[in-house]
């Protein structure tokens, strides 16, 4: 695929080390600033798919979550269903939907990743190196946001993506894509239309099940000023927060902050209201709820208070207690019909004034007493939870808690028990099982690695072994289950009622 620049354009600028930038500012169409999600924040969707495949063809795990994060992004970025067809039909042409093996490395010309962008340094990605724009460019959810709104350069220029075309809506599906791409086989794009139709319907129409988008992991809350006007009067937490959601998804165009609200923590500049735009559709549900994980996992860093979103509040005052109900003896807010009183169309966040860290927790993991959080907070995100539905696991339900985080990241027994299984299996991967002197057992699968040793007594905290992607699993996570009396249990209200909400 060719991006932009003549093909002859490209030859003679190969044994060049500086001319490609400058070129590219003379050629690309210049754009409105697009901020874009760096590959360390970028939110990733899973889909639970229900029933039989939907077309003629099969499709993988990996390619049915790539296509659930192509959707997102596109609702995200205001392309819509519209320019998901386009982008689906799109990664499913130039990578298979992220399945072909060579897409992940780069072509003769650079191209890698779910859309073939190109990695040259100066292009599709920010990096100093061609190397970091590859590792970038690999991550689906950064890919398709490039997709749909380019790149803005270093350098200032922006590379078109599908929302600067004029009149994409209005061309079919082949020509808009080819708008973006400028490959050399203009109509192949024809040949997926109607899987990216097929696919899209489900997505949309709520048929595959909950499309689950993750939240930020890892990185520190040193976040850039957002240019929003609402950080006037904002004290030093709210300020942070402010900052931080706005880089970390910048689809949220409209923040609250300081208001004459004598009885609220807008008044004295404490509190932020995040508005969700589309907060009726699946897409915006997913996107407030990662927003208020995100807080909830960083409390400590952000100098959070309390949380309010779709009639749920969390504080840190009562965390061991999770997420209480507005509306009954638990929480006394809003639960009526009125959407905004209700929190249904923003989220509500409350700071203390000046007492975040900054910095999530990088060491050990977060514990209370004796129980500890499986990875350190503020390095992991929750997707898939207990008893959630879906063709992909062979009892029908999720029987544990997933944590994604990066393969490698160390991994912690959450009780001292004794190490009863460390081995390879089938679906689990390289697992370990702890036994607690209760009886409660706990499995941590799909590790890279195991550090420990059968009969081995552990502590609560003690490193066992790394994330990883081993067994039957999509993408790098630990997958925990508990196990009392031999029935699974919900780890997640496991840990909460124990004082470690994850």
């Amino acid at each position: 695929m060719k991006k932009w620049i003549a093909i002859a354009a490209v030859a003679a600028l190969a044994s060049l080390a500086v001319p490609v930038v400058m070129l590219m500012m003379i050629m690309t169409a210049v754009g409105g600033s697009q901020q874009q999600v760096s590959s360390t924040h970028a939110s990733l969707c899973t889909a639970s798919w229900q029933g039989d495949s939907i077309t003629e063809r099969d499709l993988t795990g990996s390619q049915l979550d790539a296509a659930a994060t192509i959707y997102a992004a596109a609702i995200e970025t205001g392309a819509g269903p519209e320019g998901a067809i386009v982008g689906i039909a799109t990664a499913l042409q130039e990578s298979d939907l992220g399945a072909n093996p060579y897409s992940r490395t780069p072509n003769s010309d650079g191209d890698v990743g779910l859309f073939q962008q190109r990695s040259l340094v100066g292009w599709y990605a920010n990096g100093a190196t061609q190397e970091e724009n590859i590792t970038t460019l690999n991550d689906h959810a950064y890919a398709a946001r490039t997709f749909f709104l380019g790149n803005d350069s270093l350098d200032g220029s922006h590379i078109p993506g599908l929302t600067d075309i004029d009149g994409w809506r209005e061309m079919a599906v082949t020509e808009a894509a080819q708008s973006v791409q400028r490959s050399a086989f203009p109509y192949a794009y024809a040949d997926h239309e109607a899987l990216a139709r097929a696919l899209v319907q489900r997505l949309g129409e709520g048929e595959a099940g909950q499309i689950l988008c993750a939240g930020a992991v890892g990185g520190s809350l040193d976040c850039p000023a957002s240019g929003l006007s609402s950080e006037a009067g904002l004290n030093a937490d709210a300020l942070r927060g402010l900052r931080c959601i706005k880089q970390f998804w910048p689809q949220i165009d409209v923040i609250g902050g300081v208001r004459n609200d004598p009885d609220s923590d807008h008044h004295t500049g404490d509190a932020l209201d995040p508005m969700i735009p589309n907060y009726t559709s699946a897409t915006g549900i997913a996107l407030g709820t990662e927003i208020a994980e995100w807080a909830r996992a960083n409390a400590e860093g952000l100098g959070i208070k309390y949380v309010i979103w779709r009639k749920q509040i969390w504080s840190v005052e009562r965390a061991s207690e999770g997420w209480r109900t507005c509306g009954t003896d638990a929480a006394s807010c809003y639960s009526g019909s009125d959407p905004s009183a209700a929190h249904l169309d923003h989220l509500h966040l409350s700071f203390l004034g000046a007492m975040g860290t900054g910095i999530p927790a990088t060491g050990a993991a977060s514990s209370s007493g004796e129980v500890s959080l499986p990875i350190a907070r503020g390095s992991y995100r929750l997707t898939a939870r207990y008893n959630q539905k879906g063709s992909n696991w062979s009892s029908g339900y999720h029987t544990g808690l997933d944590f994604a985080a990066p393969e490698g990241t160390p991994l912690r027994s959450i009780t001292a028990g004794t190490v009863t299984d460390t081995s390879w299996h089938s679906a689990y991967g390289n697992l370990t099982t702890i036994t607690a002197d209760d009886g409660t057992v706990f499995y941590y699968a799909h590790q890279a690695r195991r550090y420990v040793t059968l009969g081995q007594k552990v502590t609560a905290g003690e490193l066992i072994g790394t994330v990883g992607n081993t067994g039957n699993s999509f993408g790098a996570h630990l997958h925990l289950e508990v196990r009392i009396g031999g029935r699974h249990t919900n780890p997640e209200t496991w840990l909460t009622t124990r004082g470690v909400a994850p």
